[in-house]
């Protein structure tokens, strides 16, 4: 049988690979489940693409859209600018422009020669944001994505300062060289049969039980497996080998920016502790976690998110929406 690698995080390998009676029953409930998404397709509004080319010949996509203050979207591993789509209307409404970037080999991001690991990403969006002179704008990332946001801070803080006002972490580390994230991460490059892709039921069990928290709907969970099935099976596996080098602990202490950090409960490949790790590691952050959500929490509870990135925006200066009590978006 010929055999495809899949970068599954080690949650779901062995799950995907189980099957079973357990598993039927797990996708009927997961049918019945409420939709956060509504059943709509998970897409990122349509802008300006801007192409920003780099040493080692990677072009880096960029999509902008909306007028106002700039927050930049940096999405995490075998995504793309897409994973943004539920959260975007929220934003966009709130008088802020968005403006999304596709890390290398994701998207329509081509690879380049340097490699995927967090410090190279950090250079990447620090080269992106100085080609289109992006100035006062608030830098929000998802998993991978917030990982090359804090190697940026960590590797030019200088630069980040003069053109960045604010940070927003969500479901992310400040390192992963972890034992658990060491297996992990090798785990994800281990061959899955071709037979098992890209919708099949074991697979729906394997991303419904690994990015998602208690009570999933159907329809997120193909949305996840449609966008991880269009990211090539090589940039998937050496990119997840790469981030078991990240580690910026003892490095962004003194940014003096305000950031916003956010996890969720039930998220097996970000802990709640490393979220709260990170959070102690920043000098003035902002710690929100969302119960019995995973770390898909962008999709999960994309409507308290979006008012709570609103209300903590409205108190650090970076203009365009009222102020908004966020005491009752938590828990």
């Amino acid at each position: 049988m010929v055999q495809k690698r899949i970068a599954l995080p080690a949650a779901g390998v062995g799950v995907a690979l189980a099957g079973g009676l357990a598993g039927k029953r797990l996708v009927s409930k997961w049918r019945r489940n409420p939709d956060p998404l509504g059943g709509r397709r998970v897409a990122f509004p349509e802008g300006e693409q801007r192409f920003v080319t780099l040493a080692d010949g990677a072009k880096i996509s960029t999509v902008t859209v909306g007028n106002g203050p700039t927050i930049v979207c940096v999405h995490g591993l075998t995504a793309n600018r897409h994973d943004w789509g539920p959260l975007a209307p929220a934003l966009l409404d709130a008088g802020y422009q968005l403006l999304a970037v596709e890390q290398r080999g994701h998207g329509d991001s081509t690879s380049g020669t340097a490699g995927y690991g967090s410090e190279q990403l950090g250079e990447d969006l620090a080269a992106v944001l100085t080609e289109l002179d992006v100035h006062a704008a608030a830098l929000m990332g998802h998993s991978m994505g917030g990982m090359a946001i804090m190697s940026f801070a960590a590797n030019a803080p200088g630069e980040l300062t003069a053109r960045v006002q604010s940070l927003i972490l969500i479901a992310t580390a400040a390192s992963l060289k972890t034992k658990r994230h060491g297996v992990a991460l090798r785990a994800g490059g281990l061959p899955i049969p071709e037979v098992l892709i890209p919708q099949s039921e074991r697979l729906r069990v394997g991303a419904g039980l690994s990015v998602f928290g208690k009570n999933p709907s159907l329809h997120m969970i193909d949305e996840v497996l449609r966008q991880f099935e269009q990211c090539d099976e090589d940039v998937r596996t050496d990119a997840t080998a790469a981030l078991a080098d990240h580690d910026v602990r003892g490095r962004l202490g003194s940014l003096g920016i305000p950031a916003l950090v956010i996890g969720a409960s039930k998220d097996l490949l970000i802990s709640s502790s490393q979220v709260a790790e990170l959070a102690a590691e920043l000098d003035d952050a902002e710690l929100h976690m969302f119960d019995d959500a995973g770390h898909m929490v962008i999709w999960e509870r994309h409507e308290r998110i979006g008012r709570l990135v609103r209300g903590f925006l409205g108190k650090h200066a970076l203009a365009g929406s009222a102020q908004v009590d966020v005491s009752d978006l938590v828990q």
